[in-house]
C-alpha cells in the first residue's frame, strides 16, 4: 500500500462512507463527496483533492487523521475544514495531494 491514497483510490469509492479517527478513539464515518483534479507544478507531478462531508452537527478542526477506506486501506492524511456544504447542513473537510506521478 502506498503512503498516500491515489486519485483512483478515491474515485473508486466516491459517495461511500469512510472512517475518520484520531487519537485512541473510535472516530466517525464521513462520506467522500467529491474528487477533483488540481494543477500540478510540472508534467512529473499530479495534483488532486478529496472532499468529505462530516455528519450533521459535527465540525472537526484541521488535523492529521487516520483515514480508512470502505475497503479497509488506511492512510494518515491532513484534512482541512472548507466550510459547510451547499445546504449548510454538513461541514466539509478537504485533503489535497501534490505528488510525483507513479512510474
Amino acid at each position: 500500500m502506498s503512503q498516500i491514497p491515489s486519485r483512483l483510490d478515491f474515485e473508486q469509492q466516491l459517495h461511500q462512507p469512510w472512517q475518520l479517527s484520531w487519537g485512541s478513539g473510535e472516530g466517525i464515518a464521513v462520506t467522500l463527496i467529491e474528487v477533483s483534479e488540481g494543477a500540478p507544478m510540472n508534467a512529473r507531478h499530479e495534483c488532486y483533492s478529496a472532499i468529505f462531508a462530516q455528519p450533521a452537527g459535527v465540525q472537526l478542526p484541521q488535523h492529521t487523521y487516520q483515514l480508512r477506506s470502505p475497503g479497509n486501506a488506511e492512510w494518515t492524511v491532513l484534512l482541512c475544514p472548507i466550510g459547510p456544504d451547499e445546504d449548510g447542513e454538513r461541514h466539509l473537510l478537504q485533503a489535497v495531494f501534490h505528488c510525483r506521478k507513479a512510474q
